[in-house]
């Protein structure tokens, strides 16, 4: 009996994608603390780090939430910032916002305060982005200096 060298290479191929697609879904399932590069190259969006960050991390990472959304993480003992980006409009289920906002570069976007955490949420091109901000030191303005950083 002889094998066909091609149908060898087919079960190679075969078996290198579907670990790649159990690798995707085992990534997308645990919260892996990882390197911004690596998250966002499972998603079809760009996601960029803020230009301007006046939090003084002592800790980031990035999680790939599923392949729709990616989160950033910034924060230290008495602070976090949490910047999100997701394809799944609508995903933020805030009951209520508290007001209108203009970013710098006058897009519109929406503020409020929710259990003692500060949100800016804004859309750009089909990705909905939100800064969520646990902390006393930043304003309604300093979150809004920081979304108009991202570049998008």
């Amino acid at each position: 009996m002889t094998h066909n060298p091609e149908r060898r290479n087919n079960r190679l191929i075969f078996k290198i994608i579907f670990g790649m697609i159990l690798s995707l879904l085992i990534i997308g399932r645990i919260p892996l603390q990882l390197p911004l590069a690596f998250t966002t190259s499972f998603v079809p969006f760009e996601v960029s780090e803020p230009a301007y960050l006046p939090i003084d991390a002592t800790d980031q990472y990035s999680n790939l939430v599923n392949l729709k959304q990616v989160k950033l993480v910034y924060k230290n003992e008495a602070e976090s910032l949490t910047v999100w980006a997701t394809t799944d409009l609508g995903w933020n289920h805030v009951t209520r916002w508290d007001e209108p906002i203009e970013l710098l570069d006058g897009s519109n976007g929406y503020y409020t305060e929710v259990d003692q955490i500060k949100i800016v949420s804004w859309q750009h091109e089909n990705v909905e982005y939100a800064i969520d901000y646990s902390g006393n030191r930043l304003s309604k303005e300093e979150l809004v200096k920081i979304a108009s950083s991202i570049e998008r």
